[in-house]
């Protein structure tokens, strides 16, 4: 299932007036009610398109602690590894593919190393995770001797990853990158270009007050899933890096905006790549946490490239009599939230507005498919 995003921004010819946004909702109850709790680990997966091993592990989570058996220190270890991987693939596919034409040709011969470049490893990569799913999927007795060989073979796509980031993305290795946003160095960078072009052009772009989850309310049973779902809480992977030594400079002067967030993309990468590369590096949060919530009851909250993805499982006689899934996506592109400041840009060049628009949903979202029309009230 592909989660589709459609934009519509309304112009009086002179600015924008009001903007609607169409992202349709997925229910998981109708898809699992009356199933085993096993059944969520292996159809969510395969029902969306993206951030599947974010799914697998969020399912996996939630559903271990509604039957009262969380999972081994190496299941939940081996699942992270696989989260962050397809967390740096995904926000590099966001910043690299979805690079503006006029920063990076394809048909020059940047463009075309890079899309080489990028191609290869993202396969490798992929290849990588779906040998991994396959043994999350599978009942093995000496879970430690199934996953150590992974693990090792973890690294070198990681190595890859880096390798690439120090070609295209970031100038040098994500270990020795110090973030430094007026660095000569980074000229040659088209991501580079892109951050100062948003900068300059669109400043206020996305520019927005809004508080993180309030999880720990929801898993208190003090808000409910409909209020949480319905408000333009911020749950994307900004709260990752927001205390980043190479992110204060730049959210003291953008805040929250739409070029700042392509920064925070960077240093999200940046962090995450630097921990599959150095198990010694300083982590924050754990990206996987289970929350058993008693009666039955389980909830997951898996760090993806989005951001929070959270699951939230309901059983009775180890059948599913309920279940939420909310992605990050959905708080991410809310209508009251970042996407709201494109209310009053400037309609009178409509594909300068496309272009800021475009830009928009793709910092706040790296993974989900969008369109944009311009309508004339």
């Amino acid at each position: 299932m592909k989660r589709e995003l459609m934009l519509t921004l309304t112009t009086d010819g002179e600015r924008v007036r009001a903007i609607d946004v169409r992202l349709p909702r997925f229910d998981a109850t109708a898809l699992l009610a009356q199933k085993q709790a096993s059944a969520a680990i292996t159809l969510l997966p395969s029902v969306f398109s993206i951030c599947a091993q974010a799914q697998a592990a969020a399912a996996a989570g939630a559903t271990s602690a509604a039957r009262g058996q969380p999972l081994s220190a190496t299941r939940i270890a081996a699942h992270t590894l696989a989260v962050k991987i397809e967390s740096v693939q995904e926000s590099l596919r966001s910043l690299c593919l979805g690079l503006p034409e006029t920063l990076l040709p394809r048909q020059s011969a940047q463009g075309a190393a890079l899309i080489a470049d990028f191609s290869q490893v993202w396969r490798d990569s992929t290849a990588f995770l779906a040998r991994l799913q396959k043994a999350l999927c599978s009942d093995v007795h000496d879970e430690a001797s199934a996953f150590a060989a992974l693990t090792q073979e973890a690294k070198p796509i990681a190595q890859a990853w880096d390798h690439f980031c120090a070609r295209h993305v970031h100038g040098v290795s994500v270990l020795n990158w110090q973030g430094e946003e007026n660095g000569a160095s980074n000229d040659a960078l088209p991501v580079m270009r892109w951050f100062r072009q948003m900068a300059e052009d669109v400043p206020t772009l996305g520019k927005t007050a809004l508080s993180p989850l309030p999880l720990a309310m929801f898993r208190a049973d003090k808000l409910s899933w409909r209020a949480l779902v319905h408000a333009p809480y911020d749950a994307s992977a900004w709260w990752r890096v927001e205390q980043d030594l190479r992110m204060e400079q730049v959210a003291a002067h953008f805040g929250n905006s739409a070029a700042a967030r392509l920064w925070a993309r960077l240093v999200d990468v940046a962090r995450t790549l630097s921990g599959l590369l150095d198990t010694a590096t300083e982590e924050g949060r754990p990206w996987i946490r289970i929350h058993s919530l008693g009666d039955g009851d389980g909830m997951a909250e898996v760090e993806c490239a989005r951001g929070v993805l959270v699951h939230r499982a309901r059983l009775a006689a180890q059948n599913v009599i309920a279940y939420d899934l909310c992605a990050p996506t959905d708080w991410n592109l809310h209508r009251d939230g970042a996407l709201a400041t494109l209310i009053g840009l400037s309609a009178t060049d409509v594909a300068r507005l496309r272009t800021h628009a475009t830009w928009l949903v793709q910092m706040l979202d790296p993974c989900v498919a969008f369109d944009i029309e311009v309508v004339h009230a």
